[in-house]
């Protein structure tokens, strides 16, 4: 097959390309308006044996060969400095998620599957991203920490000018050349377990104060799953969607493949993984450790010095500073949907919810006086509650107490619907179809809700 479609790309400035189609592609990412320019041309194919390092054996002959070209940065072929395996872990943990995943590619016949058409091209250049030059790169799936390590990152290589997809125009080159990097790039990527993905989607971008998300998917699950119930307030800001009319929303987009948000696609569909070979598949349920192992790398390999005195907590102060600023970020678009402190009561659940602050925590704020509160003295307060935390263990309790909660709103039909619309997720990633979690939140139904009592 041709392999002179569209998909390899150089970041910095614009080349000339000589492509016959060009379009504009806008993107949304985490409430922030970005501009990804890709500039589409030629037609789309490709040829599984480019994926040299792939699940798909090659001759020998042929990957040293392909291995030894010297590609050089000019109009033809546009392979940054690259670095072949430096994340390879001999980890049994490690070598173990990677064999499984061999191992249910095969079983599936997922190999190839998705290496022909336009949709493969344009969720690689919306989840991969190549940092040029250190020639690594990262594919992001949302709602698996992938703020968090794009930041990290940022901060890794702060003293370097380098370039990525994110917030920098991506020219898009021909196909073959991008497939001829792949296998000279170290490549990493990190899951999470389904259920808790799916839940943490909906607590970032509907139950939290998120009025993108409220217009842009809040008012469709309104109209579509409550319908005749729903009030004209609900209809009008989509601000009030309850975790089961989220979920129903979920299946139903997967189902009809309408109306679907990449932050709550099905994990493999972000980075093919059955298709391109990932050095380090990272997991959030091995969050530290994993993440360690990826700054290990960077301070080896990039002389980078960069450590966490303490990691978790470090994280909660991240997150909770981000959340804050949302909060009042948002504020005056909040206020058309709900008076401001009912907002705040979100932002501080849902820091209970992550277990970022103690649920016997109560917020230390005049609720009457919200409107004349700033977002420093906030910060302020919530950072010294995160400072003064000494058991993270219950912490950690909590977090799945609230994921109990929640999956008990849920009907026995829904997670059943879920789990097998999901179910390459939970069989590539090795999770369990029905984590104990999920087994007591179906058998334990709640009497009243300690975490989801907002609406």
């Amino acid at each position: 097959m041709k392999s002179d479609g569209v998909l390899g790309w150089t970041l910095g400035k614009h080349r000339p390309v000589s492509t016959a189609n060009h379009y504009v592609k806008t993107c949304l990412q985490d409430d922030i308006l970005e501009y990804l320019v890709i500039l589409i041309g030629g037609n789309l194919g490709f040829n599984y044996q480019y994926y040299v390092g792939s699940w798909s054996p090659l001759k020998q002959s042929e990957y040293q060969e392909r291995n030894s070209n010297n590609y050089r940065m000019d109009d033809t072929s546009r392979c940054p400095m690259l670095r072949h395996n430096i994340f390879q872990s001999t980890y049994p943990i490690q070598l173990q998620r990677q064999a499984i995943l061999v191992h249910k590619c095969k079983t599936n016949r997922l190999s190839n599957s998705a290496s022909n058409g336009s949709s493969f091209t344009q969720k690689l250049n919306n989840n991969i991203a190549l940092y040029d030059p250190m020639g690594f790169l990262y594919c992001r799936i949302q709602k698996v920490g992938s703020t968090f390590l794009q930041k990290t990152i940022r901060n890794v290589f702060a003293d370097l000018k380098f370039i990525a997809p994110r917030g920098n125009t991506m020219l898009v080159n021909r196909s073959k050349d991008f497939i001829d990097c792949l296998p000279k790039t170290s490549k990493f990527m990190f899951v999470r377990e389904p259920y808790g993905r799916a839940l943490s989607g909906y607590v970032d971008k509907l139950f939290a104060p998120n009025p993108f998300y409220w217009r842009s998917a809040g008012r469709f699950i309104i109209k579509t799953i409550r319908g005749l119930k729903a009030s004209p307030l609900s209809l009008k800001c989509g601000h009030d969607v309850t975790f089961p009319e989220f979920m129903k929303y979920v299946i139903h987009a997967q189902k009809t493949l309408t109306h679907r948000d990449r932050h709550f696609y099905p994990m493999y569909e972000h980075c093919f993984p059955c298709d391109i070979k990932y050095d380090f598949i990272g997991k959030m349920e091995t969050f530290r450790v994993d993440v360690s192992h990826i700054l290990d790398v960077f301070n080896s390999t990039f002389s980078r010095g960069m450590t966490f005195e303490n990691f978790e907590k470090e994280s909660d102060l991240r997150i909770a500073s981000t959340h804050i600023n949302r909060l009042f970020s948002f504020k005056g678009q909040t206020l058309q949907c709900e008076p401001f402190r009912r907002s705040f009561q979100r932002v501080w659940r849902d820091l209970q919810i992550r277990g970022v602050l103690p649920i016997d925590t109560k917020m230390p704020f005049i609720l009457e006086k919200m409107n004349t509160i700033n977002q420093t003295h906030v910060t302020d307060v919530v950072t010294r509650i995160i400072q003064n935390v000494q058991n993270r263990t219950k912490l950690k309790e909590q977090r799945l107490e609230a994921k109990i909660e929640a999956f008990s709103q849920l009907s026995a039909d829904i997670i059943k619907e879920y789990r097998e619309l999901y179910r390459l997720d939970f069989e590539l990633f090795d999770y369990p179809a029905l984590p104990d979690f999920v087994k007591i939140a179906i058998s334990t139904p709640p009497k009243h809700l300690k975490y989801f009592d907002i609406f």
